[in-house]
């Protein structure tokens, strides 16, 4: 297996704007980097388990995927526009719904609606990984690896949001809308993706 395009695939991924940094930046921007720790832990074992799942079943996935994706994507969707309510709603050091939409349980959920990550996993799996290693011990290390930098590349992002808190308390409401508008965009690519793979059908 080439390493090199492999890792770096994997980081380019996991870096680039999406659902789970953007909610990251937005939670440690709020009530700074150890609250949006909550988030990211749960996003990271959500992603593992989504690539084991990816890494026991590709051949099935390949098959089953077409099928549900348009629900896993106007699920998304509707889920990544819940999220972006609640950021906008939510105040510095706020509690309630919005601390909650940005727990533990929302990450691990995230993964599994997240049809993007869904299809990085199988990707990963079917490309890099199973055509060169077979057994459980490959699948399991390389799931490890990639909820790894799952979990690093959305540090990176909530540190930044972080170094941005004191900004935030003073723009509340403004960065807020910032941050609502990323994720109708992540939900307005899910949509578009909905209604392109409909008209094809």
């Amino acid at each position: 297996m080439d390493w090199l395009s492999f890792l770096s695939y994997v980081f380019l991924n996991c870096i680039t704007p999406g659902p789970n940094n953007t909610i990251s930046l937005s939670g440690a921007a709020q009530r700074g980097f150890l609250y949006s720790l909550r988030y990211i832990g749960g996003a990271s074992v959500g992603f593992f388990a989504v690539s084991l799942l990816a890494g026991g079943f590709t051949a099935l996935l390949y098959d089953v995927l077409p099928a549900i994706e348009p629900w896993l994507l106007a699920l998304g969707a509707a889920y990544i526009l819940y999220l972006a309510r609640q950021v906008w709603r939510s105040e510095p050091g706020g509690g309630g719904d919005a601390a909650r939409s940005r727990g533990v349980f929302s990450g691990i959920a995230m993964q599994f609606i997240n049809v993007k990550g869904i299809l990085f996993a199988v990707t990963a799996m079917g490309s890099y990984v199973l055509p060169h290693y077979s057994g459980a011990l490959p699948v399991v290390l390389v799931s490890l690896l990639m909820a790894a930098s799952c979990f690093v590349c959305c540090c990176a992002w909530a540190l930044c949001g972080a170094v941005l808190e004191r900004a935030y308390r003073k723009h509340t409401r403004a960065v807020n809308g910032v941050m609502a508008l990323a994720l109708v965009w992540c939900a307005a690519e899910l949509v578009l993706e909905l209604i392109n793979g409909l008209t094809r059908a």
